[in-house]
């Protein structure tokens, strides 16, 4: 026994042969090791080329104007990735927004979608892990996120063809406060030239000495009037379109205004220039218009015409506009449905003195036909952008026009401007002699009320390029609404009783009507509202390219 105890305490004690034992050890760590790294290496490989496959698949799908699926799975095949394939793909809205988490700017299952995500799948086989896991392959996994961002800006409001007659000057120089002294060709001008919104908020910046402002800062600055319209002259391309505001920015007054209540840019605004393709442009006078409505303090003028209109001896119209709801602009950069443009509410007040007839001129008396017609606002919003290319490009809007009202009746013209609360109507008197009245009458017809449906209006790449204005009415607008009126008008007979008065009023009536109803559409076309119709023009597109987002 006590030989066996030596004999295993000499074992112990002998370190022959340990450097083999190591060496075995650590060549089998080394082996493990590097088996490890070949499949590591084999399985990093093969993931970063499945995750370009992915990022490619996924800016295919975007891009296509056919199947997402099929275009994403045709550059796998492209590709030749053995036992690679598409797992998932999921159309969503993708929002560049950097207030928003990057997790959460990514919506997917939205009715419109702007961007794909691609999840592609793939097994990677393992040369020496199979030992240890019992497994032959392992598998793995990409995703990309696509999006392409197309925008469009669009307007609302009436576009003049031409200018004629002096009813537009009037209109102006009552809203500017002062006389603008422009010629017809001079308005002309102005209606013909369109002005590069971009560039021009380019030119007030640097009026205004904002260095380094972006879009939205420029428009967010208090700028006066001249300098928004030396700002407008620098950026216009047409000579005469110009010479005009420059003439303008001199005879102006230095009202203050904040263009950001007319202006949205959307995307745009957030950056301190743009790609010299992209262009949003309106045209030179309905520019104008706009900003003398929005610096126009008291929201309320008045025009006299004098003897302008057939049968007529002096009209006056007193017109009020109210103000947009908050952010709701005149135009927008969108690329979706969440801005929505609006026209102002108007309201107008046009009393006519009538020439007389004999008899009504022997009796010495008097007639006046007051009209007041109340506007709503016209309302748009982005429907859809399909950009297929060059020459294929389509937007789409929805539309709700103006309705409104054209009465025969008397009101306070103090409280014209006062669009919280609702115009009294009271009888009005049409005859009077020496100051008395004789007859009175009072009626309404409705402007479009019975369709108050949102419609649909298209617009193609031709009607894009050349800025082609495209009109939506209600459909049950009334034709010669002033006509109809006064045929539904009665007259009331509440002064002395003078033989043959009441007809020789009335038939004093009937023939204005038609120069009203001119006259009617003119002023209000001029303000960008027409009656019971909704004017809307496409601004700008762009058809963004596909790019990878996070």
């Amino acid at each position: 026994m006590h030989v066996f105890r030596r004999h295993f305490r000499g074992i112990a004690r002998d370190r022959r042969g340990s450097v083999t034992i190591l060496t075995v050890a650590a060549m089998m760590a080394l082996l493990a090791s590097t088996a490890f790294a070949v499949d590591m290496g084999s399985v990093y490989l093969a993931n970063r080329k499945l995750q370009g496959v992915a990022d490619a698949a996924a800016l295919a799908a975007v891009g296509t104007s056919g199947s997402a699926t099929t275009a994403a799975q045709q550059v796998v095949t492209d590709n030749r990735l053995a036992d690679a394939q598409v797992a998932a793909l999921v159309p969503g809205t993708y929002t560049p927004d950097g207030s928003i988490k990057p997790a959460q700017r990514f919506v997917p299952g939205t009715p419109t979608t702007n961007a794909v995500q691609v999840t592609l799948v793939q097994s990677v086989p393992l040369f020496f892990g199979s030992v240890v896991t019992g497994r032959r392959s392992t598998q793995v996994r990409a995703t990309a996120l696509a999006a392409r961002i197309d925008y469009a800006a669009f307007s609302i409001g009436t576009r003049l063809a031409s200018v004629q007659g002096g009813l537009p000057g009037a209109l102006l120089n009552a809203l500017a406060g002062t006389d603008l002294n422009l010629s017809v060709a001079d308005y002309n001008a102005l209606v013909g030239t369109q002005i590069d919104l971009l560039s021009f908020s380019r030119q007030l910046a640097t009026k205004l000495d904002l260095t380094g402002a972006s879009f939205n800062d420029t428009l967010d600055a208090k700028a006066t009037l001249p300098q928004i319209l030396s700002a407008l002259a620098s950026a216009s391309t047409n000579s005469a379109a110009t010479s005009a505001l420059n003439a303008l920015a001199l005879r102006v007054p230095s009202t203050t205004v904040q263009l950001s209540n007319l202006i949205d840019l959307g995307p745009y605004g957030s950056q301190d220039h743009a790609d010299p393709s992209t262009a949003i442009t309106a045209d030179g006078y309905s520019i104008l218009r706009e900003m003398l409505q929005l610096a126009n303090g008291s929201r309320q003028v008045k025009v006299s015409l004098g003897a302008t209109l057939p049968g007529v001896a002096n009209t006056d119209i007193w017109l009020a506009m109210g103000q947009r709801p908050a952010n709701s602009p005149w135009l927008t950069v969108a690329q979706d449905g969440n801005v929505t443009v609006r026209t102002a509410q108007a309201r107008l007040y046009v009393d006519s003195t009538l020439l007389g007839n004999a008899l009504l001129n022997l009796l010495g008396v008097n007639v006046d036909l007051p009209l007041y017609v109340e506007l709503a606002e016209a309302q748009a919003r982005l429907n859809s952008i399909s950009c297929q290319g060059r020459n294929n490009t389509t937007v789409g809007l929805t539309v709700l026009p103006s309705v409104g009202s054209i009465s025969v009746a008397s009101i306070d013209r103090s409280n014209l401007s006062n669009f919280n609360g609702t115009t009294q109507l009271s009888q009005a008197t049409i005859a009077q002699i020496g100051g008395l009245p004789l007859i009175q009458a009072k009626a309404t017809v409705n402007l479009g009320g019975a369709s108050q449906n949102w419609q649909m209006v298209s617009f193609n790449s031709d009607d894009i390029t050349n800025h082609t204005p495209k009109t939506v009415s209600t459909g049950d607008l009334v034709q010669g609404v002033t006509s109809s009126l006064i045929k539904n008008t009665q007259l009331h007979f509440i002064g002395l009783d003078l033989s043959g008065v009441t007809g020789a009023v009335g038939s004093l009536l009937t023939p204005v009507a038609p120069g009203l109803d001119g006259l009617v559409d003119q002023v209000t076309g001029l303000l960008g509202v027409h009656v019971g119709q909704a004017d809307l023009r496409i601004d700008g597109v762009r058809c963004g390219t596909p790019s990878l987002v996070a």
